[in-house]
């Protein structure tokens, strides 16, 4: 396995050891505070509602670490406790997108200081760049609140994993290869509102379009460059200075942005950047209708 993967804090697949680690969470209420321990010590007191309700992190990890590992080839593993954030990610086998391996992954978030919903979600890992996609995929998804009905929802989740489950994904990353968008046109997805955020997002993509070398992009010319160094708040993109840019090129700069980011944010700009995908089918349609004048 990659040197890469040990860099980004993976560990070599031990259901055992993952095992230890997943039985010192402690997580109990106390009056209207939750209270979370690991290996004995308090790392998280949090004030909570009377409808919050405390989930068994520690046996959901345990019983989908189960089905994912006789179902899936786990190789590797890595789990974080950070305050009140539990996050796990496994590591499965490798598939080829355009000459470049990814991993196929799986992701289980929670917390227990309200900061995030129960998430269970799959994606691909890409070791060169320790990069995520993560989406939400039919019969494998799970988003809830700590509120009433959280637990029965997470026991009829995902009863059926299976390796078909990442067809879905790997189709709309492959649709990408060899396809070009218009700068402009990534600019809206990214800019769905005038936020400041949104802006720091489009710059970032626009640093990363110019800086990174993963992937093979075209050269970029003087005033391709110029407009990428102008920032977002002041660009305005028309026929003069707006170019087209290699829509895999521009998912996998994008997502690199968010690879120290948890599951729960990299889930929701996967499914914001790879928007771009509708670019392509509007187009068909309107190739198609001119066919038919």
């Amino acid at each position: 396995m990659s040197k890469e993967l040990i860099i980004a804090g993976y560990k070599p697949w031990s259901k055992s050891d993952l095992f230890t680690k997943i039985n010192a969470i402690e997580i109990t209420r106390e009056g209207n505070q939750v209270v979370t321990k690991y290996f004995g010590r308090i790392i998280n007191t949090t004030g909570v509602s009377s409808i919050y309700e405390v989930f068994d992190i520690r046996a959901f990890m345990t019983s989908k670490i189960d089905q994912l590992s006789a179902n899936f080839n786990i190789t590797w593993y890595k789990f974080v406790m950070k305050r009140g954030i539990q996050e796990l990610t496994l590591l499965s086998d490798s598939v080829e997108i355009n000459d470049t391996p990814y991993h196929k992954a799986f992701f289980i978030l929670n917390s227990s200081d309200k900061s995030r919903r129960l998430n269970m979600n799959l994606g691909l890992y890409r070791a060169d760049n320790n990069s995520y996609l993560v989406s939400a995929i039919r019969n494998m998804s799970l988003s809830k609140k700590h509120l009433r009905g959280v637990t029965q929802s997470a026991e009829e989740a995902s009863q059926t994993i299976d390796v078909e489950t990442f067809d879905e994904q790997i189709s709309a990353i492959k649709s990408l290869v060899g396809e070009r968008v218009l700068l402009s046109k990534v600019r809206e997805i990214i800019m769905d509102k005038d936020l400041k955020i949104n802006h720091m997002k489009f710059d970032a993509l626009k640093n990363q379009l110019r800086l990174s070398r993963t992937d093979k992009m075209d050269s970029l010319n003087s005033d391709q460059i110029r407009t990428l160094m102008t920032e977002s708040e002041r660009l305005v993109l028309d026929y003069t200075n707006d170019f087209s840019v290699d829509a895999y090129k521009l998912l996998n700069c994008y997502i690199q942005i968010f690879s120290r980011q948890d599951s729960y944010i990299v889930k929701r700009e996967t499914d914001r950047i790879l928007k771009i995908t509708q670019c392509f089918v509007r187009d068909e349609k309107i190739n198609q209708i001119l066919e038919l004048i």
